[in-house]
């Protein structure tokens, strides 16, 4: 993207030669790289990129974990994290977050088989997004296609699951499938 002002550029450059071919051969061109580098752009937000194509979860045959892998095979920059939500509900309420930036296969999820009363199994549901520091989220895709499917684990640990609390700039209290969010900045609030 190109930065704006180049009116104002055309006026420095017949006043001021000099400062005019500086400006635009050396400090244009490194703040276009430097936002361009860290997936960002110098002016505004970036577009929302393309979601994943799909994500797999396999359970461990015999324990606490699941693994999960992304298949993201659309035109993408450095600089991306990817955000797996898991959650015990469709909905996706209370959704506990990782962001990972870069890996589309991360080390597993280790997560409790049964609830604390030791005979209720957790369903758990998977999704995914991909997100640039500077733009929104991707659509989420889910284990299962366009419905959530459940994944069950068969390990012996039991646990209640507390609810996630949010990711990123989004508000505290689980707002979720936000990723990094989507304002630059949250305001706190006492």
């Amino acid at each position: 993207m190109s930065l704006p002002g180049r009116d104002l550029l055309a006026q420095i450059k017949s006043e001021n030669p000099k400062l005019g071919a500086y400006l635009e051969n050396y400090l244009i061109p490194s703040i276009q790289t430097t936002a361009s580098n860290a997936a960002v752009s110098p002016v505004s937000k970036i577009g929302k990129p393309d979601p994943p194509e799909s994500v797999s979860v396999t359970p461990a045959t015999s324990g606490d974990m699941l693994q999960v892998v992304v298949n993201h095979s659309a035109p993408i920059q450095k600089g991306g994290h990817y955000i797996f939500s898991i959650a015990t509900n469709p909905q996706f309420s209370g959704a506990m977050t990782r962001i990972e930036p870069a890996t589309r296969s991360p080390l597993h999820f280790t997560l409790p088989t049964f609830a604390s009363d030791g005979t209720t199994k957790h369903n758990y549901h998977v999704a995914v997004q991909f997100q640039y520091p500077s733009s929104d989220p991707s659509e989420p895709i889910y284990h299962g296609g366009i419905s959530p499917a459940p994944v069950q684990l068969n390990g012996p640990s039991s646990a209640d699951i507390q609810a996630g609390t949010g990711s990123g700039t989004a508000e505290n209290g689980g707002q979720t499938l936000v990723g990094l969010g989507k304002a630059q900045v949250r305001l706190g609030s006492k």
